[in-house]
């Protein structure tokens, strides 16, 4: 069930992290202030997310096992350290679009993270274990890219996830209040559409869709145009003219894909930059159905709260 907004104290975090968390340094016992989770949704198959603010400043560390995680920052920046190796998630100017990052590990390694009082984080982190990808056929088949990804060791891939996997990432965020067995279904189907994307981005032949290579590059030069909003305006004739193919082949190619029509790509990614518009700037519900390119505020409600499992006047009032 979805959490409520509160205050984390350190006593709770057993309960809402991965088993083993620890932490160095903190001032006292409050941590955040937002929701957290981390969910065992099936065996190899785990999902945490966070939307919260960091209240001081401290070290939380970890061993984890060997995995594939799949890490998407829609919102803040942490630094991190594997075994080691330091990055920085996400980005410091909320200008910048979210950035997915996928890391393999093939041995135990200590995790660390460094928390920052003030900072605001919204992220969410699928991981698999090796024995779930053994379950799932992986060494009979699969493309080599993605074999040689799997075997690798903190080999650090970032890829930019498409309006849709936004889009899945904040249901994840907010789910629309089923029982919580229902619920870790909705969870598990997303967890790995987020996975699927986040493979995807490191193949380079076809993986098994029936799509050549040029007919990737040019979904991919279309997601593109689509991203730059240059295209809002365009008929859907036009786009294609664009693309230097017809109509009804470029939606093909761009559903077998992406798993969407590009109206269905372009209004999420709408509601997307209307719901940053309501929490990042505080704009009224009638300008963010404007932005999205609807009339009526009625109807963009209903949109949005289809899209995102919450109401346009919830998010608007965390600003």
């Amino acid at each position: 069930m979805q959490q409520p907004d509160h205050l984390i104290r350190r006593d709770e975090l057993p309960s809402v992290s991965q088993p083993g968390l620890r932490l160095a340094r903190p001032e006292d016992d409050r941590l955040f202030y937002g929701r957290t989770q981390w969910l065992q949704l099936r065996d190899g198959l785990s999902l945490h997310w966070s939307d919260y603010e960091e209240l001081q400043d401290f070290v939380a560390e970890n061993v984890v096992g060997p995995r594939l995680s799949f890490v998407l920052f829609l919102d803040g920046q942490s630094e991190v350290n594997y075994g080691g190796l330091s990055l920085t998630f996400g980005q410091a100017d909320r200008r910048h679009r979210p950035e997915g990052v996928a890391l393999a590990m093939n041995e135990p390694v200590l995790f660390r993270r460094q928390a920052r009082r003030g900072r605001h984080i919204r992220k969410l982190v699928v991981s698999l274990s090796p024995e779930w990808f053994e379950n799932a056929g992986a060494e009979s088949a699969g493309n080599g890219a993605v074999r040689r990804f799997m075997h690798s060791h903190l080999v650090p891939r970032v890829w930019k996830p498409s309006a849709r996997v936004l889009t899945l990432a904040e249901q994840m965020l907010n789910p629309p209040g089923y029982d919580p067995l229902l619920e870790r279904l909705y969870l598990e189907s997303r967890a790995l559409d987020v996975t699927c994307e986040a493979l995807g981005s490191l193949v380079e032949a076809p993986l098994g869709d029936g799509l050549r290579a040029h007919e990737h590059q040019r979904v991919q030069r279309l997601t593109e145009l689509l991203d730059s909003g240059a295209a809002d305006a365009w008929t859907l004739e036009r786009i294609a003219r664009e693309m230097g193919v017809n109509a009804s082949t470029m939606q093909r190619q761009f559903r077998e894909l992406r798993g969407m029509s590009v109206f269905e790509y372009q209004r999420g990614r709408r509601l997307m930059q209307a719901r940053q518009a309501l929490e990042r700037d505080g704009i009224s519900v009638s300008e963010a159905a404007w932005r999205a390119g609807y009339n009526s505020p009625a109807n963009f409600a209903t949109a949005f709260k289809r899209q995102f499992g919450i109401s346009p006047r919830q998010v608007r009032a965390r600003f």
